[in-house]
C-alpha cells in the first residue's frame, strides 16, 4: 500500500475514534433510546406466584444464556411441587375438641384462583351473582375431550372453593372445616350447624348433568340459613 493511502486510512481512523469519543461524552446526536422488546414473563407482581403462573413463564433469548430444556424442566418441576402442596395438601390444621378440623387454606385457594382466572376479579368478585360464571366454567371444562377426573382437576376443586367462599362471606359465622362425614373434602359449617359441601357440588356439576344447578344450590343454602 502506498504512503498516501496509509495516511488517508490513518486520518479516517482518527476521525472515527474522535466521533465515538464525542458521542460518549454527550456531544452530537444521541443514540436512539432503547426499549424493552423482551416478552412478558407473565409472573404476577400483586399476588403469590402459583403453579399455573410458572407453566406460562416465557424468557427472552440471549447469546449467552441457559439451556432452554433445563430451564423448562426446572419450571415444570417447581409447578408440579406447588400443585402437590395446593390445593389438596395444604389443608392440614389441628382439630378442635369436637373433632372438626378448621381449614385456613381454602380461602386463599379461592382468592388465588379468582385472581388468576382470565375472567378477572371484576366478574369473580365473590358475589352470589358470580356463581353463574362458575357454572359456565365447569360446563366448558366438562366438555373437553381430554378432561381429567374431577378429583384430579385443581380448577374444579378451586371453583368449588370459590362457591363455598361465597357462602362464608355472605353468612356471618360460616367457616371452612374438615368433617369426618365429608372427607377428604373441606366443607362449610353454617351457624345453624348444617354443613354445606360446595366443592363436592362443583365436582358433581363437572362430572354430571348440567341441570344440576350450582346457582340454585347456593340460593337454597342461603335461604335455609335465613330460616334457621
Amino acid at each position: 500500500m502506498s504512503d498516501p493511502m496509509m495516511w488517508i486510512f490513518a486520518v479516517l481512523i482518527v476521525l472515527a475514534m474522535g466521533g465515538v469519543a464525542m458521542l460518549a461524552a454527550g456531544y452530537g446526536e444521541p443514540m436512539t433510546p432503547t426499549y424493552d422488546d423482551r416478552p412478558d414473563a407473565l409472573v404476577p407482581a400483586h399476588r403469590p406466584v402459583g403453579a399455573g403462573d410458572l407453566r406460562k413463564v416465557r424468557f427472552s433469548l440471549a447469546l449467552r444464556g441457559y439451556r432452554m430444556a433445563e430451564v423448562d424442566a426446572l419450571l415444570a418441576r417447581l409447578a408440579s411441587e406447588m400443585e402437590g402442596r395446593s390445593p389438596h395438601a395444604e389443608l392440614a390444621a389441628a382439630p378442635d375438641p369436637a373433632g372438626v378440623v378448621h381449614v385456613p387454606r381454602v380461602r386463599e385457594t379461592a382468592e388465588e384462583w379468582a385472581a388468576a382466572h382470565p375472567a378477572g376479579e371484576d366478574i369473580l368478585d365473590f358475589s352470589p351473582e358470580s356463581v353463574d360464571q362458575v357454572e359456565s366454567f365447569l360446563d366448558q371444562w366438562s366438555r373437553r375431550p381430554d378432561r381429567a377426573d374431577a378429583e384430579d382437576n385443581d380448577d374444579v376443586w378451586a371453583a368449588g372453593a370459590y362457591v363455598g367462599e361465597i357462602l362464608v362471606r355472605a353468612v356471618p359465622g360460616a367457616v371452612w372445616v374438615h368433617h369426618p362425614d365429608f372427607e377428604p373434602l373441606p366443607v362449610v359449617e353454617m351457624p345453624s350447624g348444617r354443613f354445606e359441601n360446595p366443592i363436592g357440588k362443583a365436582m358433581n356439576r363437572y362430572e354430571g348433568d348440567e341441570s344440576d344447578s350450582i346457582a340454585f344450590y347456593l340460593e337454597a343454602a342461603l335461604a335455609a340459613e335465613q330460616r334457621a
